[in-house]
């Protein structure tokens, strides 16, 4: 995954006054030592041949573990570097955003300019420094690009960039390889919950790991290629309750029927606390989404709101398709996350979390039931 540093510098400066080099001087906040660049390449025609110094003084700290793995001097090749960069953008204080609509939020983005600054680390791999509200001045040019090295210049931050998506290709493929083999290692007869969620953890991990992989393109068709090449060579599962549409690659692991030893015929009960859990879940979207705009806790909200829907469709309209422990896992799993969601709640206003916390404890409470009813009348044990 690419490394960002953009909140985190304090200042620093680019030079790029001796034509195929670009030097650099970066002071991060939370770390003792500056970085040190020294880059193969050019930067792109407006800051060619100049220097470039920039500050930032809304730098925030950088995470302790980020701060430890950087290395001092970075060594590599130059990729986008420029002061000319556009971006759309929202410059509104949060409150107002939240109360416009999705035209006006539309209406008010204006463009601003960026800097953007990255490069390819031979020791951390795609760095990214990007700056909408620097401070930044860039001297005259000791020379310029002319056409043939603005070429050549394309060129080589291209061909950087394809090596680092093959590298970045490559580790995905490792950590795939050390997944299948995590799976081969569990029972494929075993139905119980437990083993169900040893199998949704590997489905976790490459999920991440895939969603990392997807982040260092820069746009949909670097993104559409590398999803191919990815789990270029492998066999997919062929389940045989799925039809064709299903089977995206990202999401087979998860919500795929499978051919049930075990299979799981709800009770009337059971399917009312399925139709209760997601009609809490639809009102929380409704009548709480706008207020956790911009706050921590937001794609936590999301994720448990389309999850927790999830687990009670797949126990609602399974129509038997799958084993009781695949689902008591799912259904725990939600159980987990609304505690954790809960957990990040008490760090937000009042105003934001009273109601919205217990309608957020309802649909765990609803999960819980849930839980409980799928595992009566159990004929195996868990």
């Amino acid at each position: 995954m690419a490394i960002r540093l953009g909140e985190h510098v304090r200042r620093g400066t680019i030079d790029n006054s001796e034509k195929g080099v670009v030097r650099g001087h970066l002071e991060i906040v939370g770390r003792n030592t500056p970085l040190e660049l020294e880059l193969q390449g050019n930067a792109y025609l407006d800051l060619a041949g100049c220097i470039l110094t920039f500050s930032n003084e809304d730098a925030v700290e950088v995470e302790p573990e980020l701060a430890e793995i950087l290395e001092d001097l970075q060594t590599g090749f130059a990729g986008d570097i420029t002061a000319s960069k556009k971006s759309q953008v929202i410059d509104l204080p949060v409150e107002d955003f939240r109360r416009m609509s999705d035209k006006e939020r539309e209406e008010s983005a204006v463009w601003k300019t960026v800097l953007f600054i990255e490069w390819f680390s031979h020791f951390n791999g795609r760095i990214v420094i990007e700056g909408l509200d620097y401070d930044w001045e860039i001297d005259l040019p000791r020379w310029e690009l002319n056409d043939e090295e603005i070429g050549q210049q394309v060129d080589q931050a291209k061909a950087a960039k394809e090596l680092h998506l093959n590298f970045a290709l490559e580790m995905f493929q490792e950590t795939n390889e050390e997944i299948r083999a995590a799976e081969d290692e569990i029972d494929p007869d075993a139905t119980d919950e437990f083993t169900w969620e040893k199998r949704l953890q590997e489905s976790d991990r490459r999920a991440e790991a895939f969603h990392a992989l997807l982040e260092e393109a820069s746009n949909p068709e670097e993104m559409e290629r590398l999803a191919d090449l990815a789990f270029e060579g492998e066999v997919i599962p062929d389940f045989p309750d799925q039809d064709e549409e299903g089977k995206g690659v990202g999401e087979m692991e998860e919500s795929s029927p499978i051919e049930s030893r075990d299979a799981y015929v709800p009770s009337p009960d059971v399917l009312d606390s399925c139709r209760e859990i997601r009609k809490r879940c639809k009102a929380l979207i409704s009548d709480h989404y706008d207020e956790l705009l911009g706050t921590v806790a937001h794609s936590d909200f999301l994720a448990l709101v389309v999850k927790a829907q999830t687990a009670a469709d797949l126990v609602e309209r399974g129509e038997g398709s799958f084993e009781r422990g695949f689902l008591i896992a799912h259904v725990k799993r939600e159980i987990a996350r609304s505690q954790h969601l809960l957990g990040l709640l008490q760090n937000e206003p009042d105003t934001v979390k009273a109601l919205l916390i217990d309608e957020i404890w309802k649909v765990r409470d609803g999960l819980v039931q849930l839980s409980g009813q799928l595992r009566k009348d159990d004929d195996i044990v868990f």
